[in-house]
């Protein structure tokens, strides 16, 4: 298989294992759930606690590409894919479980295209 159908099979086993997880643990007090993320920057630590680009140029092309087209007019951070986790550990979502987490700008919402071609050198 070639393009995006392994990528997507995967991403609806998990998203139907978290649910079944969460039937199976809730008993037990254990709540599951996941984030399904949109285009995020990514960023990396460098030792000196400076932040360095840790994607290539044209990753970072598709990733700007798709942010212009999302509802809120960019890509994604790892800030805002942590603050989801953060959210999910916490007890505010005590009640929550089951849950796929969707942290993507409003890319599901707005129906943005899945695949962007982007013209490199």
């Amino acid at each position: 298989m070639h393009g995006l159908y392994p990528h997507s099979m995967a991403k609806c086993a998990f998203d139907m294992f978290t649910r079944c997880m969460a039937v199976e643990l809730g008993p037990k007090g254990i709540r599951v759930n996941s984030v399904n993320h949109g285009a995020v920057i990514d960023y990396q630590f460098m030792t000196n606690g400076s932040r360095k680009r840790k994607h290539t140029l044209e990753a970072d092309a598709v990733a700007e590409c798709y942010g212009r087209q999302y509802p809120v007019g960019r890509p994604g951070t790892g800030d805002d894919v942590a603050n989801s986790v953060l959210y999910m550990a916490s007890s505010n979502s005590s009640f929550v479980t089951g849950l796929n987490f969707i942290v993507d700008g409003g890319h599901l919402a707005a129906g943005v295209p899945q695949v962007v071609k982007v013209l490199t050198n």
